[in-house]
């Protein structure tokens, strides 16, 4: 038998933990929600800016969704509210969508090309401090304007508009072709001393939605929306647009891309094709990750910036059908794609460092060993000391193999 204090008190916890307990009165049911999957911000007259919500209606797989095959958060029409900024475009969205709006499955954050142009940090610094918006989301650059790129969009696989933003992330690790920017990269290079950054770059692809007639030029264009193609998804993700701080200062193509990622060093997987020495000669090359390239930066006058890329390679292609199986015809393949190599990657360093005035790898890194205190590193005038910078690029290419068949094709009905 207990003592009558400790049943009086077991009766007192008895009657008081309920009270005590949480509550859910904040509760935020699945039902109540409007998730944006794609944010676009595009400039407006009079200081507005146009905010463009594309959200995804989630959908209950075990009940078939009324179409059975749809994804968790198949995606609906955007909607474009006009506002001083994002947050008030989120109360205005509250008066014409029936739930509430929420940044939670945000894949991607696009912002449009007059807008980029002109700063967006702005319009990040929100972003940054709403912990709705995580710091993963990715950052790209719509070409054309962000509405146009959201509302024409339309993936040949995904249905689900958060996986597609996904995907195409996964994919610019293994292609080379875009650049990975997320927006805590951003935040990142805005708070560091000459760093920059460089984000994808999206545009509405003009073949498809004009229809118009493929040219007869020779030159293949790596250019986001002038990708000759037909049929498939009206919009283009194919190279980056650099940015000087907050702001976009140049373009660089699909072919640049790959270049870059090659002297950032993050490279894991990549095709490439370079001309041989004919008109018509082609060498394609599957590109591996190999050892970060190494920098050495003097800081004399002028300052000397030498880079050694090491590249490993698989030939996939040889259009000429020349045989360069043997060890002299494989060096002299190395020598002549090195010799390639190093004038393009000694141009877009050149390109980026000199001519933008922006450090996207950044190569400042390497000279912060050379100053005693970080202030002293942060005075020192980066951008206008590599002006007059020697900039120089060597590559040591390695063909690990020619594929399957060592040697060309041969025809025996010449």
């Amino acid at each position: 038998m207990l003592p009558i204090w400790k049943r009086i008190w077991a009766t007192a916890c008895l009657i008081i933990t309920p009270f005590a307990m949480t509550g859910c009165y904040d509760r935020q049911e699945l039902e109540q929600q409007a998730f944006v999957t794609v944010l676009g911000v595009d400039q407006a007259p009079n200081g507005l800016i146009d905010c463009t919500f594309r959200i995804a209606l989630p959908v209950n797989p075990a009940s078939g969704g009324g179409g059975g095959g749809q994804e968790p958060l198949a995606a609906k029409e955007p909607i474009t509210i006009r506002a001083h900024s994002i947050n008030e475009a989120m109360v205005l969205a509250s008066g014409s969508i029936e739930r509430n709006v929420t940044f939670s499955h945000l894949s991607l954050i696009l912002f449009g090309d007059s807008l980029a142009k002109q700063g967006i940090l702005k319009y990040v610094q929100p972003l940054i401090r709403y912990r709705e918006f995580r710091r993963t989301v990715p950052l790209a650059v719509a070409k054309s304007s962000a509405k146009d790129c959201i509302s024409q969009f339309s993936p040949m696989l995904d249905t689900s508009s958060a996986r597609v933003n996904d995907n195409i992330s996964i994919l610019a690790n293994r292609a080379g072709t875009i650049p990975v920017c997320r927006l805590h990269e951003f935040a990142t290079a805005m708070e560091n001393p000459h760093q920059d950054v460089v984000a994808p770059l999206y545009d509405i692809n003009k073949y498809v939605t004009k229809e118009a007639e493929l040219s007869d030029q020779s030159k293949v264009s790596y250019e986001a929306g002038e990708v000759e193609r037909t049929g498939g998804n009206p919009v283009d993700w194919m190279g980056g647009a650099v940015f000087r701080g907050d702001k976009v200062v140049d373009y660089l193509n699909g072919e640049d891309m790959i270049l870059l990622r090659l002297l950032e060093g993050g490279m894991n997987n990549g095709k490439i094709d370079f001309t041989d020495g004919g008109e018509s000669d082609d060498i394609g090359l599957t590109l591996h990750k190999e050892h970060a390239p190494r920098f050495k930066v003097d800081l004399s006058n002028p300052v000397t910036i030498s880079v050694a890329v090491p590249i490993d390679a698989d030939v996939i292609n040889i259009a000429s059908g020349k045989d360069y199986s043997s060890d002299q015809g494989r060096q002299q393949l190395e020598a002549t794609l090195d010799s390639k190599f190093n004038a393009r990657l000694t141009a877009l360093l050149h390109r980026l460092l000199v001519d933008d005035e922006a450090d996207v790898i950044p190569v400042s890194r390497y000279i912060r060993g050379q100053f005693s205190t970080y202030q002293q590193f942060d005075a020192y005038p980066w951008a206008k000391k590599v002006q007059d910078a020697k900039i120089v690029v060597r590559t040591n290419l390695h063909i690990r193999r020619f594929g399957v068949q060592t040697e060309p094709l041969r025809s025996n009905n010449a």
